[in-house]
């Protein structure tokens, strides 16, 4: 066999021999009818954590779909969209008690994010902006998970007070 053909044949047996090498992935999974997240590490389908969740009220609705996640942000800031300055909220700088609460994890664009920040009697109600939020305990038990599971990078400082965690496996949200 000449060096070329073999160069050929290792090229072609490389990925199976190696695996795709293709990470599945963290599925954080959604289901609206039910108030509940569920987070999944495709990658020998180990399950995470379960989240009660309020969701979006009918003129805000938490919209359907898959989005990526790229980061986690801790003690996040709060900057109240149109709707909310309307009603007199003002813009919070960087903390734990904020109106998010500990963390948020942003998908659709930014607009929308999985945070922290609800209060237990509001679990399973859809009274929210569009957001889905949390009890922040269920949510740093999301955060410790995706951690033990190599799925999130070191936390690095901002000027305004968050701190920002990078995904270094793919990860999305899928909302049904």
């Amino acid at each position: 066999m000449t060096n070329t053909l073999r160069n050929i044949v290792l090229l072609l047996a490389l990925p199976a021999l190696l695996g795709s090498g293709r990470d599945p992935g963290i599925l954080l999974e959604l289901d609206r009818a039910g108030y509940e997240l569920t987070a999944r590490d495709l990658r020998g389908e180990a399950e995470g954590p379960r989240l009660s969740v309020v969701l979006g009220s009918p003129n805000h609705p938490t919209p359907s779909g898959q989005y990526p996640l790229y980061q986690v942000i801790e003690t996040p800031e709060w900057r109240p969209g149109p709707e909310a300055r309307a009603a007199g909220a003002r813009p919070e700088s960087a903390s734990p008690r904020g109106p998010l609460g500990i963390a948020k994890i942003p998908f659709a664009g930014g607009g929308i994010a999985l945070h922290g920040g609800a209060h237990p009697r509001l679990l399973g109600k859809p009274i929210s902006l569009g957001c889905v939020r949390t009890a922040d305990a269920d949510l740093l038990d999301l955060i410790d998970w995706l951690d033990a599971r190599g799925a999130l990078g070191p936390s690095r400082s901002h000027a305004n007070g968050e701190a920002h965690r990078a995904f270094l496996r793919p990860a999305r949200i899928r909302v049904r």
